[in-house]
């Protein structure tokens, strides 16, 4: 995801400067204003994370509420 830093004028035009692209996790683990032992935390459930299994969640989930009465 990339973050507008600043934009500025020149002429007519805006111009406009991005941070380097990060995953919100990424700037989580960056940020100074999350502990250390939640940082940990985060690392140990992120590399449990299996993307295979959460999309066949996803995929079971929307089938349950597509069965769902209007």
């Amino acid at each position: 995801m990339l973050k507008l830093v600043k934009k500025e004028r020149v002429g007519n035009k805006v111009r406009k400067t991005y941070d380097i692209a990060r995953t919100p996790y990424q700037r989580v683990l960056e940020s100074p204003l999350i502990s250390q032992k939640n940082k940990d935390r985060l690392r140990q459930i992120y590399t449990t994370l299996n993307p295979v299994i959460l999309r066949q969640r996803i995929d079971d989930n929307l089938e349950k509420l597509w069965r769902l009465p209007r």
